[in-house]
């Protein structure tokens, strides 16, 4: 949960009606405002900037200081005074910073032990009006930051130069501000809490940091009182994390208690829950990390209670000999229905895909895949497996994959028995030094959670497939390995 993070992607519609709680983080509507200050024609952007970040309805919180004064607005020809130091007069405030070269941008810092929760936002709303009456109508922002006795630490961002939350990328609509508006004191309040041990707020950002992985609960608790969502909710170290990406809900407690539970199981050194994801294999997601066998993980979320919606798993673990394995699967054995799919279609975690070699003909390329049932009982595998591509840069390539099982019949692998099937490519040039494909992502159907399949080492591969960006490759049927 860095400063510079951003929530991922939405997919859900930007347009859709806002719950209570959301509406309530929004702020005061413009004209609401106009009214009030008795300029509904002409409200400035010094004031009504500002203004958003205070409390939206209802009789202001009690109060142990009177609320502060930014003081008068110096002349717009004198804009490069020192703002820095009218900040520092603001109660509650140890230090402040401009950033930058000039006077719109600035840092303040809390005192410790922190201002109460209506002082501190009170504090804030002054030091974003006398930050936007410097502005004189250009953008302006203002970070908030303050650590309580005990170490727990908040960062408050806004301001109408504050990065935005981006844009829906289906839609093109702006994603909803994350901010609300008390954020200040919704952070004293959280970081108050022991459990709790760093807050980032800001238009785009809703992270928090719990201490320990059991407090995991406590604190997604402490973030619905304060009716905030949260696009990511982590472990002090990072070694557990979950990426709600929207930012308008918090995960709930069937989800925290098998992350919780995941996290517990020996040699298990990282987790995380994304529902949205900018890289591959696609999401939503739970990836575990074992320092030992992946199939021991895997066996656990099979067994565990399912949190809701078939969830898919993957788990990253290392064999005796030291070799990477990975298992795939979805908690609890729960599996989404597919058409393709048949009713005693194999498990994902029941099976090990590998790549077996590449040949060459006619200046066609050809990668057989093998599927291999470790499970207890037989199975059965159906048309073709789902692929996708990533090259040794990391990236995904854009190839489109063909599947070639129109006349293909279901085949049934008794236990130890494999199949296999074909993948065909015409191979691109080389010349240039194009990305090449190093790793293989394969569900055993299309819509199954996707095996890791490194291509090192593999007879016939070398440096990586020459499988290209804007290519197309067929995918045969699995039939019985010969």
């Amino acid at each position: 949960m860095d400063d510079d993070a951003h929530p991922s992607p939405r997919g859900d519609d930007a347009d859709a009606a806002e719950d209570p709680g959301t509406a309530r983080r929004r702020g005061v509507p413009v004209a609401v405002l106009a009214a009030a200050l008795g300029a509904a024609l002409a409200v400035s952007a010094a004031v009504a900037a500002p203004t958003a970040l205070r409390t939206a309805a209802g009789p202001a919180a009690p109060s142990t200081t009177a609320p502060p004064s930014p003081g008068p607005s110096p002349d717009p020809s004198t804009r490069t005074g020192d703002v820095a130091a009218r900040l520092r007069t603001l109660p509650g405030v140890a230090d402040a910073v401009l950033l930058g070269a000039s006077d719109e941008s600035a840092r303040i810092t809390l005192a410790s032990p922190l201002p109460a929760p209506t002082d501190a936002q009170a504090t804030a709303d002054a030091a974003s009006t006398l930050l936007a009456d410097a502005a004189g109508g250009a953008a302006w922002s203002l970070r908030v930051e303050g650590t309580r006795p005990g170490g727990g630490s908040l960062v408050v961002e806004h301001g109408t130069g504050a990065a935005s939350g981006g844009v829906d990328p289906a839609t093109g609509a702006p994603l909803p501000d994350l901010l609300g508006a008390d954020a200040v004191a919704d952070a004293v309040r959280l970081v108050a809490h022991d459990a709790v041990r760093r807050v980032h707020l800001a238009p785009g950002i809703a992270a928090v940091e719990a201490r320990a992985t059991e407090d995991l609960v406590a604190v997604a608790a402490l973030a619905r009182a304060e009716d905030r969502g949260l696009t990511s909710l982590v472990v002090e170290g990072y070694g557990v994390g979950l990426f709600e990406g929207d930012g308008r809900s918090v995960p709930d407690d069937a989800l925290l208690a098998l992350v919780t539970g995941a996290a517990a199981l020996p040699s298990v050194t990282q987790v995380a829950y994304e529902t949205v994801r900018s890289t591959v294999p696609a999401d939503p997601l739970l990836t575990v990390v074992t320092s030992g066998p992946a199939a021991d993980v895997a066996r656990w979320l099979d067994d565990a209670a399912p949190p809701g919606p078939a969830l898919a798993y993957q788990v990253q673990g290392s064999s005796d000999d030291g070799t990477s394995t990975t298992r795939s699967g979805f908690v609890g054995g729960t599996a989404p229905a597919t058409a393709d799919r048949p009713t005693d279609a194999c498990a994902p975690h029941d099976l090990t895909i590998a790549a077996a070699g590449v040949d060459a003909a006619a200046g066609r390329r050809f990668l057989t895949l093998t599927a291999r049932n470790d499970g207890a009982t037989p199975c059965a595998l159906a048309g073709s497996p789902g692929m996708r591509f990533v090259a040794d840069v990391g990236t995904e390539t854009d190839v489109l994959l063909e599947p070639d099982d129109a006349a293909a019949s279901p085949v049934v692998l008794e236990p130890g028995a494999a199949a296999s099937a074909l993948l065909s490519w015409r191979g691109g040039s080389t010349a240039g030094g194009p990305a090449l494909v190093v790793t293989l992502l394969v569900a055993p159907h299309p819509g199954d959670p996707e095996t890791v399949v490194p291509l090192t080492g593999v007879p016939g591969v070398g440096d990586g497939l020459d499988l290209l960006g804007g290519g197309t490759a067929t995918v045969g049927a699995w039939a019985l390995a010969g």
